[in-house]
Parts: structure tokens; C-alpha cells; sequence
């Protein structure tokens, strides 16, 4: 089951991404379900990666992160 996520990458950088548990299709899984290595939207670079629940960040980061968006991650 597909789900449009938060995402922060290790630098801090906020996106969504359609996050498919146990799948990884631009993405390396490694360091549990909510983790994987992946290329950043926001700057362009590789690093790990980790899903964000909403109610952890305020209304500018949602509206920042939506601004990036990646689809399957």
C-alpha cells in the first residue's frame, strides 16, 4: 500500500515521496523499515534518508516539504 510521506534526508532537507513499505525502487532499504539511502530532491545529493509523521513539523516545513515531491521512493 502506497502512502504520500514526509521525508528528511540526513542534511535536514524536507520532501514527500509515495513511500511503499518494503519497497524501494530509487532507494537502497538499510537501517530499518522507516530508513533508506536515497537521492535528495531538494540538493541533489545521495545520503540516508527517514520518514517524518506530520505532527513533528510545523505548517512551514509541510508547506516546504510539499514543494518537493518525489514519487515512488
Amino acid at each position: 500500500m502506497a502512502s504520500e510521506t514526509f521525508v528528511r534526508c540526513a542534511a535536514g532537507h524536507l520532501y514527500t515521496a509515495t513511500w511503499i513499505p518494503f519497497v524501494g525502487i530509487r532507494s537502497l532499504k538499510v537501517g530499518g523499515i522507516g530508513r533508506r539511502y536515497a537521492k535528495c530532491p531538494v540538493a541533489g545529493h545521495w545520503g540516508m534518508v527517514a520518514k517524518v509523521a506530520a505532527g513533528e513539523l510545523g505548517k512551514a516545513e509541510i508547506a516546504e516539504a510539499r514543494l518537493h515531491r518525489v514519487g515512488i521512493q
